[in-house]
């Protein structure tokens, strides 16, 4: 049996998203598609448009199989951590065969022959990237300029495109763990992953899509629904004020101000520098944004700033690895793997937060979300102990492009 793993957000799930599910699928001549997917709070440090059971069923109604949830530690982590969470879930799986991801470049060598470089840390690589630190480069810029040095034939700038770093951290996290999981990439279509013009004769990045609701207000115009292959689950959301981090504003000065001027090294990604920089412009907040670019510099970019705020705001103090299955959904037609992650698993499995004997502090970060969606679209809170599990009959699926 081939089981194909695929890592995302879908922050909306959109045309691009349906078309890499059907091509895994074709690719790795997959039996099944397992997905990991970020929770309520995303990779860039802010909490997800459209909450997590949406946006699983979205996912389940456009090809997947099986939809896992990444933790918030991870989700919220620097690519590194983030890549090695979600290969970590796969890989205790037992029975993911294969993992696919886009990526700018298409290229499985290239980014293989970096990541085996960057799994390794050879003493040599090591040398040249203290030099180009100690130049003055920042980390992303002097890493580039080390591996180059290395190996002039090494294509440095694949780390420039951020889908090509992301399959990068999977591959360096599929050597470092040993597995046998067999990688495989192609090639992003449609628009930039930072583009956030929304254009209607091809494929949107999730950013535009977000862009896009935010000037017309949460509408969701005929534009924007002809990106999503299965709007129904997105349409809850019609004519609501889209969830930003702005919404978590107050939330965040509150927290800062009850903890005035102590150390914050105590947190996830927030380093003596940047913790400095917090208490000097405090009084200067306005909004959760707009505290964020007051604090980046040159050395601290904007995402780097935005999940360590959140980190402070959701009382995350360090990354762990994912120490159980949280299941968000599944097809079916796929029940099938339920019992295989009971049987074959080295981790417990949550099928719904009630049957378990999580502490309350382990939802904490949920229900904060919540609290914040529900009172900002006027709608009934929803308690995380009494979701009901997605279950999306078989006949309900959409593959590729509608």
């Amino acid at each position: 049996m081939n089981v194909v793993g695929i890592i995302a957000e879908y922050n909306p799930f959109h045309r691009g998203h349906a078309l890499q599910l059907r091509e895994a699928r074709v690719q790795t001549r997959a039996d099944y598609v397992v997905v990991v997917m970020s929770g309520n709070y995303v990779q860039r440090g802010t909490p997800a448009m459209f909450d997590k059971y949406t946006r699983a069923e979205a996912a389940l109604r456009g090809g997947a199989d099986l939809v896992l949830e990444l933790p918030v530690t991870s989700a919220t982590a620097s690519a590194e951590y983030f890549a090695t969470g979600a290969v970590t879930l796969l890989e205790k799986t037992g029975f993911v065969t294969d993992l696919s991801f886009g990526s700018e470049c298409g290229s499985l060598p290239d980014l293989q022959r970096i990541a085996e470089i960057l799994a390794d840390e050879p003493e040599e690589y090591r040398a040249l990237l203290r030099s180009s630190l100690s130049g003055g480069n920042s980390f992303p810029r002097a890493r580039s300029l080390a591996l180059a040095g290395l190996d002039s034939s090494l294509r440095a700038e694949l780390l420039e495109s951020p889908n090509n770093l992301l399959g990068i951290e999977y591959l360096k996290a599929l050597i470092r763990m040993d597995s046998d999981i067999r990688p495989h990439t192609i090639t992003r279509r449609g628009g930039d992953y930072h583009e956030l013009t929304l254009r209607a004769e091809s494929v949107a990045s999730a950013g535009a899509i977000r862009a896009a609701l935010l000037a017309s207000g949460g509408h969701f115009t005929e534009e924007i629904r002809s990106q999503l292959p299965c709007p129904e689950p997105f349409l809850s959301y019609e004519g609501k004020t889209p969830l930003t981090e702005d919404a978590f504003s107050l939330l965040l000065l509150q927290r800062l101000r009850a903890m005035q001027d102590a150390p914050l090294g105590c947190f996830f990604d927030v380093s003596p520098d940047l913790s400095n920089r917090i208490w000097e412009k405090l009084d200067l907040f306005s909004s959760f944004p707009q505290f964020i670019d007051l604090l980046k510099t040159k050395n601290l970019t904007r995402t780097t700033v935005s999940r360590a705020l959140l980190h402070i705001l959701l009382d995350i103090r360090g990354w762990r690895e994912p120490e159980a299955f949280r299941v968000l959904g599944f097809r079916k037609e796929a029940e099938s793997l339920i019992g295989l992650l009971k049987k074959n698993s080295t981790l417990p499995l949550i099928l719904a937060p009630s049957d378990t004997t999580l502490p309350a502090d382990a939802l904490y970060a949920d229900h904060l979300y919540e609290s914040v969606r529900s009172l900002l679209h006027g709608t009934p809170f929803q308690n995380e102990y009494r979701r009901k599990l997605l279950v999306i009959p078989s006949t309900e699926r959409k593959e590729g492009l509608p």
